[in-house]
């Protein structure tokens, strides 16, 4: 087809199933306009791509195609419209761009090219539109983008790029260029006010400075872009007071965006200044202590942000006026204006007033509210009867107490979490998505009613909820592409966990831990081949090992500690994929007999311990988050790591059971291992060298055993190692020393009685003279590091969003990454930033 010799324009666009790739053109092809974009053509843009001579449209844009480019592009002098976005092309732009003298627009964005920009040097009298954003261009902007021989750029979009230096003053002063979008770089300095002529009336519709490192005071030429309607100017280093008056001449401004500037303040004072086309304003993070007064008088003004600064006293009555989005969290407002006026006639939609100070009972809220958000206050009281248009409802982490009313039929997603409500579990309506209703004092049967509803996600862990759970509950077929998290843990329930798992079951997150339940595991578990996380801790539940879990290829976490399982850990057959994607399992506290299992700890199997695991799943884009709890027993203190993916994470527990025989030396193929825990056994032979491989081990137990022989001096390499217990063992020969080895206490080897060192203050050659070595700082703390895995529920999104609690696990090397991630998540929440902080344990 590419072949025919009279064919000039080929549109073969929007065909999303239609795959191929470019031929090799023949010299003399006519070809004068070629449209694949939105289709699955791919591979490489072919060198024979310069015989198409009188080609003047290519538009690829939206394919597969990847690689460098060509560089007989140049000979595509007819050039005049190239779209080459959405694709993986890669490498620098060749410099025969510049070639291209009738160029009119240019669109390169969402590729991997690297390099400076191209040059257009020779089409820079007949270019319209330049996008080249979401690539990895550096260096500064080159002058030929900003003198004034573009007489008709109208559109230029250099963003999300690595490009730095200043920016040039003349590009404010193309004469037709309307919107410019330069965020997300590493652009610098001081915005030279004197730069702009005052004789020159730009045609700026649309400013995009964001995300920059831009200093010194918010420029006052802005005021001369008469025709500007969107001025974003968020995450720079602006500083100084913001005037409101040098808005007040841009009659179309509707959008201003100064958020993320935390040296900036916004004159507060009571100015009478219209912007009249003004419908947006955002200034989160910009340490401000007063909503800005100004903003009262904009008749059009809809949504406001504001949230992440330092507003302090009551939240002012005309917010309820004409806005219909307001954000005021994680401030230290303490109340409202006229909590009891009716707003009746308010519009507003969306209100998010958590993370301030707000106490007593809770005012009256128009009809017209959708969304409202009112965690992490001191609000008190019972709940009153809400609008019948809410359909998202957070009140968590604040002091309500009593029943709960009936909530209106539109509510999708109810986060009551960390109250004092009490009673019976209502009926929920019909159509609720997500209800969190952990940590409060609910008793009672888990309602039948429950199952009536397509939940995505329910929570009711930390209450005093009885009876048996109700078998419809798993075999609830569920409506759209959800996938079900149900944390029921930390309650009261009793007898066997219902065996109606049926073929669709969606769950991809079961938490059960804490409870009374007994009985087998339910083989229909089988059927949730989503499953990634099931904890089943803390209960009463007998059964042998459940190798029939083994082919849940997306399962991450598997918790079974502490209940009464027995029986050795081995099978005649093991398929080749059993628990490939396995990142944490804890067995402790259980009657497991026999050897360990070796077919588990060869390089087989637990294939998501290993270091360079390519394995991933299909659910793999899905966040899964834990929270991990560092805990000193003897002190009672407990560090409170806030987050981190489980494939940060790989942890083996099988302590406290009745294994015995000897450490499989296969383990130290498990190179991504960071805890490992064996103690409590009777496991016998010596600590196997091996060990060592386990580059990124933390914590180390291997104490209450049968072991014998010297301590390996391999140990010594593993420089992540920050807690270590063999105590109670038969070592014998010198305890080794050097690096980590010189911090653990005494108690990390106690019980010994044939080994000696520094650490124990025992000399190892009693017949020669020598001062030992006090014992380390560490000595009175305990090295236990038995775990205590408890599940939890980490937010409400888009996708499955899970956590696990570890206790006496120490992560300490960790606490960067965890709160980064836990920060992301909070982040799509609206949630405030945590911190790792202390806890003192009760």
């Amino acid at each position: 087809m590419f072949h025919l010799p009279n064919l000039k324009v080929l549109d073969l666009s929007d065909n999303r199933r239609l795959t191929g790739s470019l031929p090799e053109f023949p010299p003399g092809t006519a070809l004068q306009q070629l449209f694949l974009d939105f289709t699955n053509y791919a591979g490489r843009i072919p060198d024979s791509i310069g015989n198409l001579k009188q080609l003047t449209d290519l538009e690829v844009g939206d394919c597969g195609f990847f690689g460098p480019l060509p560089h007989s592009l140049r000979n595509l002098e007819q050039l005049a419209f190239l779209g080459l976005q959405g694709n993986n092309f890669e490498g620098e732009v060749p410099s025969s761009f510049s070639n291209f003298s009738r160029l009119e627009e240019l669109d390169m964005s969402s590729n991997r090219f690297v390099g400076p920009l191209p040059s257009l040097k020779a089409s820079c009298m007949t270019i319209a539109r330049i996008d080249l954003s979401s690539n990895k261009f550096s260096g500064p902007i080159p002058s030929s983008y900003a003198n004034n021989d573009l007489p008709n750029l109208t559109y230029l979009d250099l963003s999300n790029n690595q490009l730095n230096g200043t920016i040039p003053p003349s590009l404010f002063t193309l004469p037709s260029l309307q919107e410019m979008h330069l965020g997300q770089n590493k652009l610098i300095g001081i915005l030279d006010v004197e730069a702009f002529p005052n004789s020159i009336s730009s045609p700026l519709t649309w400013l995009d400075l964001s995300y920059n490192l831009l200093q010194g005071n918010i420029p006052k030429f802005i005021s001369k872009f008469t025709s500007l309607e969107r001025l974003d100017l968020r995450s720079n280093n602006f500083h100084g007071v913001v005037d409101p008056r040098m808005f007040a001449s841009l009659k179309n401004l509707s959008e201003i965006h100064l958020s993320d500037n935390i040296m900036i303040s916004i004159d507060s004072s009571d100015l009478v200044i219209t912007i009249p086309s003004l419908s947006e304003f955002a200034a989160f993070s910009c340490n401000l202590s007063a909503v800005p007064e100004f903003l009262r008088y904009q008749p059009l003004l809809q949504i406001l942000d504001l949230s992440y600064n330092q507003i302090q006293g009551k939240m002012p009555d005309w917010l309820w006026t004409n806005l219909r989005y307001v954000d005021l969290s994680n401030n230290s407002l303490v109340g409202f204006e006229d909590p009891f006026s009716n707003h009746s006639s308010s519009s507003m939609r969306y209100l998010h007033l958590s993370s301030n100070n707000f106490e007593g009972s809770l005012p009256n809220f128009p009809s017209s509210l959708e969304t409202l958000d009112l965690s992490s206050n001191h609000f008190e009281g019972s709940l009153p009867n809400f609008p019948s248009s809410l359909e998202n409802l957070d009140l968590s982490s604040n002091h309500f107490k009593g029943s709960l009313p009936i909530f209106p039929s539109s509510l999708k997603i109810l986060d009551l979490s960390s109250n004092n409500f009490e009673g019976s579990l209502p009926n929920f309506p019909k159509g609720m998505d997500i209800s969190l209703l952990s940590n409060n004092k609910f008793t009672g049967a888990i309602p039948l009613t429950i199952c009536n509803s397509s939940w995505s996600r329910i929570d009711l862990s930390h209450n005093q909820i009885s009876g048996e759970i109700p078998s419809c509950l798993f075999n609830n077929k569920m409506n759209g592409n959800y996938f079900p998290v149900v944390d029921l843990s930390k309650n009261k329930l009793q007898g066997m966990i219902p065996d109606t798992f049926g073929n669709e079951c969606s769950l991809e997150g079961l938490n059960l831990n804490g409870n009374q339940l007994e009985g087998p595991l339910p083989r229909s578990l089988v059927n949730c081949r989503g499953l990634r996380v099931l904890d089943l801790g803390n209960n009463q539940i007998d059964d042998t090992f459940p190798f029939w879990l083994e082919h849940l290829g997306s399962l991450q976490v598997l918790m079974l500690q502490s209940n009464k399982f027995h029986g050795p850990i081995k099978r005649r057959h093991i398929a080749n994929s059993s628990f490939e994607s396995l990142h944490i399992i804890s067995l402790s506290a259980n009657s497991f007999t026999g050897h360990l299992p070796l077919e588990y700890f060869s390089s087989s199997y637990l294939k998501g311990m290993y270091e360079n695991d390519d394995h991933q799943t299909s659910h793999s884009a899905m966040p899964v988050v834990l929270y991990t709890f560092l805990m000193f027993p003897n002190k009672g203190q407990a560090l409170e790591y806030e987050s981190i993916q489980i494939s940060e994470l790989n942890a083996i527990d099988i302590s406290s059971n009745l294994f015995d025989g000897d450490i499989p030396t296969s383990i130290g193929d498990y190179k991504s291992l960071m805890s490992l825990n064996l103690s409590h056994n009777s496991l016998v032979g010596k600590i196997p060298s091996y060990l060592a491989n386990l580059t990124q081990l933390e914590s180390l137990d291997l104490s209450n055993n049968d072991l014998v022989g010297e301590i390996p001096s391999e140990l010594t390499s593993l420089t992540f190692l920050s807690v270590l217990n063999v105590s109670r063992n038969h070592l014998i020969g010198m305890i080794p020393s050097g690096r980590q080895f010189d911090t653990f206490p005494s108690s990390s080897f106690e019980g010994n009685s044939r080994l000696c060192g520094i650490q124990l203050q025992i000399d190892c050659n009693p017949n020669k003279s020598g001062n030992v070595a006090p014992p380390s700082d560490h000595a009175n703390q305990s090295n236990g590091v038995n775990f205590d895995w408890i599940f939890a529920v980490a937010g409400y999104g888009s996708g499955l969003i899970v956590g696990v609690v570890i206790e006496h696990f120490v992560l300490w090397r960790n606490k960067y990454y965890l709160e980064k991630f836990m920060n992301t998540i909070r982040f799509f929440q609206g949630k405030s930033p945590l911190r790792v902080r202390s806890l003192r344990r009760n």
